[in-house]
């Protein structure tokens, strides 16, 4: 609960120096209210053309989001066979599909990637340390600073988290399929 009153950066330390302590830390509980006042803190940002650089990658998403229902779903293919380079299929399949589910609004396209992402990183430190989970969530923001800076590039960082999330289930899983699988998305 430290989340809804407290700056969220304050209450992960907070929760970090608490979870060092001691292991009393529900992580669902935690992964929530992390994920949301995170995802907030981030939303409430001016996405406006004035206040950031015209070439920054957030408003690119927000104008390919808002753009995305005008390509078909096989263009979206044929994009990625004829330049590869900044053409995912799965990441654009992704969009066109949250397009369709919230109406072209990119408030909530926002809202849900930024949930999404700072989810991964709950669940990358559940992986890594079932214990002392928020220490390692701590970790990767201050190891990847720029994920508190302002997370732009969501294809890179949604690869980054899944490529980390699978590389860790891969060893603590005796099924190696999966993993596997989830490390080969992370290149698409």
């Amino acid at each position: 609960l430290l989340f809804l009153f407290l700056n969220p950066i304050y209450a992960l330390f907070f929760c970090a120096f608490l979870n060092l302590t001691s292991l009393r830390i529900n992580y669902w509980i935690f992964s929530f209210m992390f994920t949301l006042s995170f995802a907030l803190l981030f939303l409430l940002k001016d996405y406006s053309l004035a206040n950031y650089g015209n070439n920054s990658d957030i408003i690119l998403y927000i104008q390919q989001f808002n753009t995305i229902h005008n390509l078909s779903w096989s263009e979206i293919f044929s994009r990625f066979i004829s330049s590869p380079n900044e053409n995912e299929p799965l990441f654009w399949v992704y969009v066109k599909i949250l397009n369709f589910l919230f109406f072209g609004n990119g408030k909530m396209f926002l809202l849900f990637h930024y949930f999404i992402t700072f989810f991964l990183v709950a669940y990358l430190g559940k992986i890594v340390d079932t214990n002392k989970f928020v220490i390692v969530v701590v970790c990767i923001l201050l190891l990847n600073y720029a994920m508190l800076l302002g997370i732009t590039a969501l294809r890179n960082t949604y690869a980054f988290l899944i490529f980390f999330i699978g590389l860790f289930l891969f060893d603590a899983n005796k099924n190696k399929w999966f993993p596997r699988i989830i490390i080969y998305s992370s290149f698409f």
